[in-house]
């Protein structure tokens, strides 16, 4: 399903056809996890820094979101207009969205569990992640780099990431740190919901 959708925002959607990369960059974490949690060789743990590179592109998938703006689906003064190719639009940019970030997200439990973490080093691990992965995020929007960059230009990535620092920053990544704890504690919760049933 998931490269039917790639191929499809690709190569037969116009207006959101950059999904289809943000898509693939967001499920090769998801991948690279599971696979951790699947393999028993010592060779698995390849599949960690892996993960820990990848990850940010699945919460830089909810800065997609602002794309929505494009459609003319909304009209000033709170009106909406039936134009089905906006609306299929707006289904094809939201639904990935959703569904990565909350696969993506709740996926970090069952790999800190798989790596046997005690409930404060997860929280912290969660605390870090959600500080690291929005730096992460802040650059590939605002400075436009891609989470391979890491690996053909590590000093120039290693620079953006500690250095040029200014209230603005901060802010961001204050701001989607708390966004991504909100989803974790959104998922914890859910989860210990489950169980008591």
């Amino acid at each position: 399903a998931i490269w039917l959708y790639i191929l499809f925002m690709h190569f037969g959607q116009t207006t959101f056809s950059f999904m289809g990369l943000n898509v693939f960059l967001a499920w090769l974490p998801i991948v690279f996890a599971q696979l951790f949690m699947q393999l028993r060789s010592s060779w698995r743990w390849i599949f960690v820094p892996l993960w820990l590179l990848f990850f940010p592109n699945i919460p830089y998938l909810m800065t997609d979101l602002f794309h929505l703006a494009s459609l003319r689906i909304y009209q000033p003064g709170g009106h909406f207009l039936m134009d089905t190719n906006g609306w299929w639009s707006y289904l094809f940019l939201v639904l990935p969205i959703v569904l990565m970030v909350f696969i993506g997200m709740a996926q970090v439990f069952k790999l800190f569990s798989a790596i046997k973490l005690r409930l404060v080093q997860k929280f912290g691990s969660l605390l870090i992640l959600s500080v690291l992965s929005s730096i992460a995020v802040y650059i590939g929007r605002f400075d436009r780099i891609h989470s391979i960059e890491l690996l053909v230009h590590p000093l120039s990535v290693f620079k953006l990431l500690v250095g040029n620092w200014d209230v603005g920053k901060l802010q961001f990544v204050l701001m989607f740190s708390i966004l991504q704890l909100g989803i974790w504690g959104l998922i914890y919760f859910l989860k210990q919901d489950q169980q008591e049933e």
